[in-house]
């Protein structure tokens, strides 16, 4: 894998952009690359991204000089071990609820003595396919330069964030307000009062517990909202500003004069 400078960037207190992408698009990774975004974030969670197909994504980033990022459908060694395997500079892991998961998410993706990681030496891009792990210092560098983040977004996670936020190895978190509000038996109501509280008192132990804390905006101006709430990497939703870009210029072409 290559150098990642997506933390020495934070610890500069520098905030960087990312291009959430739920298609298996190559293609769209270097558009996004090339409109100047800092990273890509590959969501694997939700829709039709496989390892394989991350793989490939992760090749564009590489090409370009962007960091990339993963969510993995769900907290699974093996799984979370394929996706890294890939050469991703990070992996971001959903639904953590308890200290002993964010745990489990943490070791998954390092080597030892800091993780459980196999050693993948001859079959993996992260490994320069078995070359990089005969040089000194690999698995620390790997180790060093691996970004964990996890996602609460359950009541259940939110009553033990105190815990959760104290897990070595864990380096940054993120808050669903759209699973939260479902959780707290709110469907559909992610802008719901207690909704919003919850998330806000979230972030606030977050940054205080020294965490890198992670914002979805959806446009410009909720952006500058979360930088100035503490937010530091900010993953904006492609399809959701193609969506947008694509409706407003239908609207206004469409529009009588």
């Amino acid at each position: 894998m290559p150098h990642n400078p997506l933390r020495e960037r934070v610890l500069r207190g520098e905030p960087l952009f990312g291009a959430q992408i739920g298609f298996p698009s190559p293609e769209l990774v270097e558009l996004c690359c090339l409109a100047g975004f800092d990273y890509i974030f590959i969501d694997a969670e939700h829709g039709p991204i496989g390892w394989t197909e991350c793989q490939a994504m992760v090749r564009a980033c590489d090409a370009h000089g962007k960091p990339s990022i993963a969510r993995v459908p769900t907290l699974d060694h093996s799984l979370i071990a394929k996706y890294l395997e890939t050469g991703l500079s990070g992996v971001a892991v959903p639904h953590i609820n308890t200290a002993a998961q964010a745990h489990e998410a943490a070791k998954a993706a390092r080597y030892a003595p800091l993780g459980t990681r196999g050693c993948d030496e001859g079959s993996s891009r992260s490994s320069a396919y078995g070359l990089a792990q005969y040089r000194e210092g690999y698995f620390a560098f790997s180790n060093r330069e691996i970004i964990v983040a996890v996602w609460v977004e359950e009541v259940e996670g939110m009553k033990n964030l105190d815990e959760i936020l104290q897990v070595p190895g864990v380096d940054a978190v993120n808050f669903g307000p759209g699973d939260l509000a479902l959780s707290m038996g709110l469907p559909g109501q992610s802008n719901h009062p207690d909704v919003l509280a919850a998330v806000a008192d979230g972030r606030n132990k977050a940054l205080a517990a020294g965490k890198i804390l992670i914002g979805e905006p959806s446009d410009a101006d909720a952006a500058k909202k979360l930088m100035a709430e503490g937010a530091m990497l900010l993953n904006t939703s492609v399809a959701n500003l193609l969506a947008d870009a694509a409706t407003t210029f239908l609207m206004d072409a469409r529009r009588r004069v």
